[in-house]
């Protein structure tokens, strides 16, 4: 009897499963049983060779040949934030009509450009002033949408009278005063920017990680009267704004501008952990979980310092022109890999869109350069490492310019 009873129960055991489990084969979902993509990082071009939207929509097709995801351009007339006169669309509209008539295929990621000069005297506090700046920015807002960007590229370097000294104008103020003003103002920017586009991108050149050298210092006291003696001072309230008011599907991307300058792969580590991690000490505690959801970390490439084109000296000045391309590969290769998702390259003395001919002797683009920098984004999407290193490179080009 008991046999019985065991016979019947291990029958219905295997059918269910229970006692062979192994006859049950699980389908597996879509994401398993496969690698996943790596993440997709893209190369936007920028530089003294910045094209208007007339120009790429006549050149579009042979600028899209260039080893590029997307370039940072510019409208005329209307691309400073800080511009307190009214902006008319009507005069801005031959320029949206041109926006939207270019044919994209290639460039998937263009970003319109907007700079900070304060050449008009803005004020913080004037209302009536920062009403206007907010309705064109609105209109910029348009502009990017007209033109099939994914977002604006705001370079707050200060080309004239510079809006984030302080006391400058302000010294019947606190800092706290100024600073909380600037913030707002951030919010207000960042707000008028997405009426178009809710889900902005925003690409600085600069972010919180300028302030390197002030992040690390624990008390708050302290650290304010460091930042006191930084330049641009007035930038982190502003990018605390900016961050404030962002929109749930808009990115904030520290442009890392400061990544010019690099000359070994610990470089680039370290920045990305400064921006990532360290920089969030001058980020509002209820701010730090939206940071950590809504900014990257962008990377910057001067192929100008690289390849020995710049007027003064630095270290490629001492190094062959097969070294110099090396170190350009080198920190493309780098740049890919510490990104979150862009690197914007910069150029100054070199033009990707003219041929030599119009370009002129001292604008024509190096030869070898975009085969390195092709070289340096497959090694990266291969999942490649490098394949060699220029610790001693470096090393023995300082020493020469030491001597």
């Amino acid at each position: 009897m008991y046999k019985k009873h065991f016979l019947v129960s291990l029958f219905f055991l295997s059918i269910f499963g229970l006692l062979f489990p192994v006859c049950i084969v699980a389908q597996p979902r879509p994401s398993e049983g496969r690698g996943q993509q790596r993440p997709v990082k893209k190369i936007v071009e920028y530089g003294w060779d910045v094209p208007y939207p007339d120009f790429i929509r006549q050149n579009i097709r042979k600028m899209e040949k260039r080893p590029f995801e997307g370039i940072i351009f510019r409208t005329k007339g209307f691309d400073h934030v800080f511009d307190i006169r009214p902006w008319k669309q009507a005069e801005f509209q031959p320029q949206l009509d041109t926006l939207a008539d270019i044919k994209w295929q290639k460039f998937t990621d263009n970003f319109l450009t907007l700079y900070a000069a304060n050449k008009w005297k803005m004020d913080w506090f004037n209302d009536d002033q920062w009403n206007t700046i907010a309705e064109n920015m609105k209109l910029f807002s348009l502009a990017v949408r007209c033109g099939n960007c994914v977002g604006v590229c705001f370079d707050p370097e200060p080309y004239g009278t510079d809006p984030w000294v302080y006391p400058g104008s302000y010294k019947d103020r606190s800092f706290e005063q100024v600073a909380d003003q600037v913030r707002r103002r951030g919010r207000q920017f960042i707000t008028a920017l997405q009426e178009h586009m809710p889900e902005l991108r925003v690409l600085s050149f600069f972010q919180l990680g300028l302030f390197r050298d002030i992040v690390d210092e624990p008390d708050p006291k302290t650290r304010q009267e460091k930042l006191l003696k930084k330049w641009m001072v007035l930038l982190p309230a502003f990018c605390t704004g900016m961050l404030e008011g962002a929109a749930p599907g808009t990115i904030l991307i520290d442009g890392n501008e400061l990544a010019y300058y690099y000359e070994s792969p610990h470089d680039y580590y370290r920045a990305y952990h400064l921006i990532r991690q360290r920089a969030q000490s001058l980020v509002p505690e209820a701010l730090r979980k939206k940071y950590n959801a809504q900014m990257q970390v962008g990377m910057a490439l001067y192929i100008d310092q690289t390849l020995g084109k710049r007027t003064g000296q630095t270290t490629s000045h001492f190094l062959t022109t097969e070294q110099q391309l090396k170190f350009f590969e080198h920190n493309v290769y780098y740049a890919l890999t510490t990104s979150d998702e862009y690197v914007w390259c910069y150029s100054e003395r070199m033009n990707w869109w003219l041929p030599p001919e119009k370009a002129g002797k001292d604008r024509i683009l190096p030869p070898g350069v975009e085969e390195a920098l092709i070289s340096a984004r497959q090694k990266y999407q291969q999942g490649k490492r490098l394949g060699y290193d220029i610790k001693d490179m470096i090393e023995a080009a300082r020493k020469k310019r030491q001597k």
